[in-house]
């Protein structure tokens, strides 16, 4: 069953995008980066996920309804809104539909587990290591890479806002990586030397992301 979309797009960046979604619908990420956030009275900001093209933007409000998280843009977006009651027709009637709605919803906890780890336990290197690695993993799943090439449009500080890190300690921990040859990370493009040796630095294994064949650099064609 084909569901009507409605294509929805955003050119700014940074920019959030509370209000701006379209009432009564779910919206799926087709393009661009976005992240879910909290802002704390200070003016400190925590990214809680990052979402790339395929993801599911709203879809706890669409089962529990209430406000939505913080949004905001990290590029310019492109995302098609679909009406709830389409979606909650095809669910009645699709449990392929259903079982793949609950996925989606159990990976993005598994991921929110995995970046708790990563807060709590992993030292600033093992944490840009294992974000980047995951990033990695999950374009790929979507064919948004090119070889051991792929798309990362945020700041240091947006990185630093990821990792619970300071601006300044995310600059020198990517230096870090750049001068062992383990990346190149210029102008939002990040390129993997060796993607192995990344994940040991970064104690990371894709086994959260519940990928089914998961690809890394020099196993998928350039």
């Amino acid at each position: 069953m084909a569901l009507p979309a409605q294509l929805r797009q955003f050119s700014g960046r940074n920019s959030s995008l509370s209000g701006k979604l379209t009432e009564n619908h779910v919206h799926v990420l087709e393009d661009g980066f976005a992240c879910r956030y909290r802002d704390l009275p200070d003016g400190r900001r925590q990214i809680l996920s990052l979402l790339i093209p395929g993801d599911i933007i709203d879809l706890r409000q669409f089962v529990l309804g209430g406000a939505q998280p913080q949004l905001a843009a990290l590029s310019p977006l492109s995302m098609s809104a679909i009406p709830n009651t389409n979606l909650l027709t095809l669910l009645e009637t699709s449990p392929r539909a259903t079982r793949a709605l609950w996925s989606t919803t159990l990976v993005e906890e598994s991921i929110c587990r995995e970046w708790l780890v990563s807060i709590g336990k992993r030292s600033a290197l093992e944490r840009v290591a294992h974000l980047l690695c995951e990033i990695y993993l999950r374009l790929a799943a979507v064919g948004r890479i090119e070889g051991p090439r792929f798309s990362l449009p945020l700041t240091q500080s947006e990185l630093a806002d990821v990792l619970g890190l300071s601006t300044v300690h995310v600059n020198r921990t990517l230096q870090e990586l750049r001068k062992s040859e383990l990346i190149a990370f210029q102008s939002g493009i990040v390129e993997m030397f060796d993607f192995d040796a990344l994940a040991r630095l970064g104690l990371f294994s894709p086994s959260y992301l519940h990928l089914r064949r998961p690809s890394k650099p020099g196993s998928v064609p350039a």
